[in-house]
């Protein structure tokens, strides 16, 4: 972004280094217009390319205000002005406006009139550039767009912000005071997203001091005391000062509009702003015990925000307890895990021994707990330090069953083949951690890990379990259903198992239960076509209870699916199918079951009736497919 040719043309030729069409957007970045022609004039490269965000060159010139860019893009290169990009809906109007590019907006406001109107056009976000333009702050451009260019000053976007929200944000107070005097716009002080809110959580202390001042709002009470809270979470640390030191703010108070009982100093834990903290903490006035309302503390909170400093300014300074819990029985070495940050597990279990099997409420572990998040590299560390992988949460389930529930293939294979499983220990249906390594152990239900695996789409853990199999890899379980009926929500993992073995969807259990039934009523419309498409499986086929596919449809809930089968399969709704929607409450299919049902009988009644009358040759004409039943 240098825009140093000579570099950028010795990094070419000596290393063969490739150039990517993103390399132009950069050197648009770098205002160079040497650059830029020998990107597009040299190698090719296309000036109609779109970043991530679908912007296109002719906005980053916006972006940084190059006129002599902007024309070679649009004369030579045939960029044009009038799209606007795929992320935001913003035209280049917006890009410039932004940036306060007043002589470049002027450049094509005299230069290509065609275009004027996109000064009128909103974001996806209802924002215009005269909106932009406040947030910029710089008065010329500003009041050009309105005095001039007539633009709308009144209007706010999704957000509620208008002019006068985004002329606080730019913290040009010459700008808002003229907004305000000049052309007699609101000052939303009391407003939902007010301008005083707006200054502290943009720290402009100089903007919130104004405003007091010409409106006598009182700091202190102003919202119920909530401009220190916008102050910390957005780690302002000069306008937090600011208001606790000049106000009469109460520093253990809890944030106003929610019952979390958030503080100050939960809230800059929570969000890991450590400078934050520190100040908070230095105040003797502050209690750092005090709990949310889910009795978390700051330790808690400091691990869910990730943040090692803090957690240990509050350990080694404050002297905290790190086997506290909060009311779900959570110690902070849970919060951790769950979290994902390896670097405070080690400090925690390295200051806290007896963190490493700690259980909350519901018997999980720091183990446990990493086994949830999917997070192998805490896993390997606890288990290093001899951890009790033998423990079993409350559901009965240990390390190995909440490994492959998650599809966890990684973890999985690090037990599995690293041996780490006690063979003796079963959960609560009778299952030993070797019923995930032998693939033929069944529960009480004849359901294996197989079966399991299957339901939750894990393909790879499937392969990978295979090879151990002695006997049937697609067991059944004690109602006669194979996996195949389990991974109805599936399609790659089904498609895998009717094409790797001996399996298919109208196989069936001991209920006349298929596979092809199962994917209905997962309202599975890629697996279901797959079935009666490719597969040619009877799209009539009956469980032993004589219900269709229709029926287990309408229980899905999908009433696409339901309209699929009707219309594109010939199926023939029966007044049975709509009680398989009623009994999922899926009201939209059982209105639309009945009217197919009623058109179905009005319309035999019809056909019946002409054919008594003999009023045309009814019995020679093939009857519609929905009265062939």
């Amino acid at each position: 972004m240098s825009g140093n040719m000579k570099l950028v043309q010795y990094l070419i030729n000596n290393y063969q280094l490739s150039l990517t069409s993103i390399a132009l957007l950069l050197a648009v970045y770098s205002t160079k217009l040497s650059l830029i022609k020998l990107f597009v004039n040299e190698y090719k490269l296309d000036p109609r390319v779109k970043d991530v965000n679908s912007k296109q060159a002719v906005y980053c010139t916006a972006q940084v205000g190059t006129i002599d860019a902007l024309e070679y893009l649009v004369k030579d290169c045939g960029c044009d002005l009038n799209r606007v990009d795929g992320a935001r809906h913003m035209n280049v109007f917006h890009y410039s406006t932004s940036s306060g590019h007043f002589s470049f907006i002027k450049y094509i406001i005299n230069n290509y009139p065609q275009y004027t109107s996109l000064l009128h056009s909103t974001d996806d976000n209802d924002a215009l550039p005269i909106h932009a333009a406040c947030g910029s702050g710089v008065i010329q451009l500003v009041t050009f767009l309105i005095d001039v260019m007539k633009c709308d000053a009144t209007t706010q976007d999704k957000d509620v912000y208008n002019c006068i929200s985004h002329a606080c944000t730019s913290g040009n107070l010459d700008l808002l005071k003229l907004l305000i005097k000049q052309y007699n716009l609101n000052p939303r002080i009391y407003s939902l997203k007010s301008s005083t809110e707006i200054a502290v959580t943009y720290r402009h202390v100089h903007i919130l001091e104004w405003l007091r001042q010409e409106y006598h709002i009182n700091v202190a009470s102003f919202k119920k005391g909530v401009l220190p809270f916008y102050a910390a979470q957005y780690s302002n640390l000069y306008c937090l000062k600011h208001l606790l030191n000049n106000y009469s703010f109460d520093i253990n108070a809890t944030y106003p509009f929610d019952d979390t009982q958030s503080t100050l100093l939960h809230i800059a834990c929570q969000e890991g702003h450590v400078a934050i903290v520190l100040y908070l903490t230095s105040l003797p006035q502050c209690d750092v015990s005090a709990k949310t309302s889910n009795g978390s503390t700051v330790l808690h909170l400091s691990c869910k925000s990730r943040s090692l400093p803090i957690l240990k300014h509050l350990v080694e300074e404050h002297q905290f307890d790190l086997t506290i819990k909060d009311y779900n029985g959570m110690a902070p070495v849970h919060v951790a895990c769950e979290e994902g940050s390896l670097s405070i597990v080690k400090y925690i279990i390295d200051h806290s021994p007896l963190s490493l099997d700690m259980t909350d409420s519901f018997g999980r572990t720091p183990l446990l707990i990493a086994a949830f998040s999917k997070n192998l590299p805490i896993i390997r560390y606890l288990n290093s330090k001899k951890c009790n992988i033998s423990i079993l949460d409350d559901k009965g389930f240990n390390i190995i069953h909440i490994s492959a529930k998650r599809g966890s293939l990684d973890i999985l294979r690090f037990f599995v083949d690293g041996r780490y499983c006690n063979p003796d220990i079963t959960d609560a249906s009778g299952r030993t951690p070797l019923y995930l390594l032998d693939p033929e152990s069944e529960d009480k239900d004849g359901v294996t890990c197989l079966h399991i695996i299957a339901k939750q789409g894990d393909k790879e853990i499937y392969e990978y379990l295979v090879p151990r199999v002695r006997n049937n890899p697609t067991p059944k379980d004690k109602a006669g259903r194979s996996p195949l009926h389990y991974a109805s929500r599936h399609y790659e993992i089904s498609v895998y198992l009717i094409q790797c073995f001996n399996i298919h969807p109208e196989d069936k259990d001991s209920n006349g239960f298929t596979g092809v039934h199962a994917a209905c009523q997962a309202g599975n419309i890629q697996l279901v076509s797959h079935y009666l498409t490719n597969l040619k499986c009877d799209k009539n086929i009956l469980t032993n209870s004589s219900k269709g596919l229709l029926y287990f449809a309408g229980r899905s809930g999908n009433l696409e699916l339901v309209h699929i089968l009707i219309d594109k399969f010939d199926l023939v709704p029966v007044q049975g199918d709509i009680d398989g929607a009623r009994s999922v409450n899926a009201e939209s299919t059982v209105k639309f079951l009945e009217a197919r049902i009623s058109l179905s009988k009005l319309v035999r009644e019809l056909v019946d009736e002409a054919e008594k009358r003999q009023l045309v040759a009814i019995a020679t004409k093939p009857r519609p497919s929905f009265l062939s039943s």
